[in-house]
């Protein structure tokens, strides 16, 4: 059988459902075999701890979990972040708790049950792109656009994680997959509540998603001057207020479930809701390592987003995405849906451009990778189908199967530090570390390998320190079962200048002023790596003479 006969079945539909259904198992399985690799995460307590609370309260509390005394004790000290994602979160780590030993082992804030939910997120995230590029475009452009979601080395990286990206980026593709279905759907009462719904779930992730009503707002509007076939008119009116209906009904839906979602705003509900939105601009303000120099994350570089927005997608997928943009443009009138998502994104890229805070490289732009993915499964079937007279489709074909396989290299060589991968405009994670840019920012190479080693290594009386603390439960949040057994307790980096060992992540924007000239003094026990590059390692100060030591290695 050949690519042309495997890529273009019977009946495509069915196929790209068949398709789509098998890609969520497959990376969600890619994903749980893996969950205990990267370290935990400075985020993660922080997020799966009162996801625990809401699930405990609740089922201490019943229904009076809604009264107000219960709505303000449980929500009030956990308030800048909306709580589906801590529930889905909560929800995991409680009921996966006995797959623990599987998951990563035991940990002090249960998070490795927790990442099941993220996994799950994910796997649903690459079957919703595969099934709506595939249908749109074709069989193969669904392909390479799910694989693409699965092989991006950040997306996957954050998939392990506890934390809220992952949410954010499967309910914001749903929402505005789902209004875009609902603007030229024949049954616009179902499909509008259906999408409403979706934004809702957006809201009830993270404040990013209240950009998802101006973005459709333009959209819809747009469509107007658009000889769009899926928005006929008569005369321009009567489609132009239809949509204009459906934009109301959507938001309107959609803010109806933000606000039933959220106990915490059903008392004091606009000054909880303007303090909400004024978060994303009025907060503490982070440190960043960009070119060299560390920044507040408000003072950086307007093409912070831009650069990594480049640099974090494999350079192959980087060039389908720019045919998609090709051909996005071509067909603007036609089907402007392509412009849609690509407008979606220069949204996020112009936003974060300006002086709103910006940080840890492509976290906060994390959510347009999805349509990005899409954006490159069109641009690759327009490759696929192309049909030259020089040489023969099916050699073109394979060509593209072997160059789509290939950027999965990224994945694989930063395994399991994908949140460092870097592609090759920049020379790789090489290339970035002589930049001068964040090699790793979350302490995700902090992980079990490197902590089990000091387990094995540290002796009785001996203190450790963890460099950078950013948080006062990172220290807890860090130990390993193996440390808990050896009675270690995790110091924060105000004692890195006396403690007998260090454990460092290279976060160097909030190393201490001196760590550099503590470390040269130092012994290197163990070195987490990538590409020649060291991520975090575990350093011991020799001037306190250990029996049975092993030499230094990397790990």
């Amino acid at each position: 059988m050949g690519i042309n006969q495997l890529m273009n079945p019977f009946s495509k539909f069915t196929t790209v459902g068949q398709l789509s259904i098998l890609m969520t198992l497959v990376s969600f399985f890619a994903i749980v075999s893996t969950l205990g690799a990267p370290g935990i995460t400075i985020d993660e307590p922080l997020d799966v701890r009162p996801g625990r609370t809401y699930v405990e309260t609740l089922t201490r509390s019943g229904w009076k979990f809604f009264d107000r005394a219960v709505v303000n004790q449980t929500f009030a000290d956990n308030a800048e972040h909306p709580p589906l994602g801590r529930w889905l979160l909560g929800i995991a780590s409680k009921g996966g708790e006995f797959l623990a030993p599987w998951l990563g082992g035991n940990d002090p804030y249960n998070v490795h049950p927790a990442r099941l939910a993220p996994a799950i997120a994910f796997g649903l995230l690459v079957g919703l792109v595969t099934l709506s590029c595939g249908q749109r475009y074709g069989r193969a452009g669904g392909l390479a656009a799910g694989f693409s979601v699965m092989v991006m080395p950040r997306m996957f990286a954050h998939a392990h994680l506890a934390a809220l990206d992952t949410f954010l980026c499967l309910f914001w593709t749903l929402a505005i997959l789902s209004v875009e279905w609902a603007l030229r759907s024949h049954r616009p009462v179902m499909t509008t509540s259906f999408a409403g719904l979706a934004l809702g779930l957006a809201l009830l992730t993270k404040i990013h998603a209240w950009f998802l009503v101006p973005i459709v707002g333009v959209w819809t509007l747009g469509r107007r001057w658009m000889d769009d076939p899926n928005c006929p008119r008569a005369g321009g009116r009567g489609a132009f207020a239809r949509s204009i209906f459906i934009m109301i009904a959507w938001a309107s839906v959609g803010f109806a479930t933000y606000l039933i979602g959220w106990p915490w705003l059903w008392y004091d509900t606009l000054p909880r809701l303007s303090r909400y939105l004024g978060t994303g601009v009025d907060r503490l303000s982070l440190r960043v390592l960009y070119f060299g120099q560390v920044y507040a994350d408000r003072d950086v570089p307007w093409h912070y987003p831009w650069f990594y927005f480049a640099v974090s997608v494999p350079i192959g997928l980087q060039v389908f995405g720019l045919f998609g943009v090709r051909r996005a443009w071509r067909e603007r009138k036609s089907d402007p849906f392509l412009i849609l998502l690509i407008g979606a994104i220069l949204t996020f890229l112009l936003v974060f451009s300006t002086r709103i805070p910006v940080y840890d490289g492509e976290r906060l732009i994390l959510l347009t990778f999805p349509l990005w993915a899409i954006v490159i499964g069109a641009g690759f079937q327009s490759i696929w189908e192309y049909q030259p007279s020089v040489v023969g489709p099916q050699l073109i074909k394979g060509f593209l199967a072997l160059s789509l396989v290939l950027q999965s290299y990224g994945l694989v060589t930063t395994y399991p530090f994908g949140l460092s991968y870097f592609n090759l405009l920049v020379g790789g994670l090489r290339g970035a570390d002589q930049l001068g840019l964040e090699v790793t920012y979350w302490g995700d190479a902090v992980d079990v390998v490197l902590l089990d080693r000091l387990a094995q290594e540290v002796q009785p009386g001996e203190t450790v320190a963890l460099v950078p603390t950013l948080h006062h439960i990172q220290p807890v949040a860090t130990l390993t079962p193996a440390l808990v057994a050896k009675n270690v307790r995790l110091l924060d980096q105000s004692a890195f200048e006396s403690a007998n060992w260090l454990i460092v992540s290279r976060r160097e924007a909030y190393w201490p002023p001196n760590l550099k000239a503590r470390l040269s003094t130092m012994r290197p026990v163990a070195i987490r790596s990538r590409d020649g590059v060291w991520l975090s390692g575990l350093f011991h100060d020799e001037t306190r003479k250990v029996s049975s030591r092993q030499p230094s290695r990397s790990l």
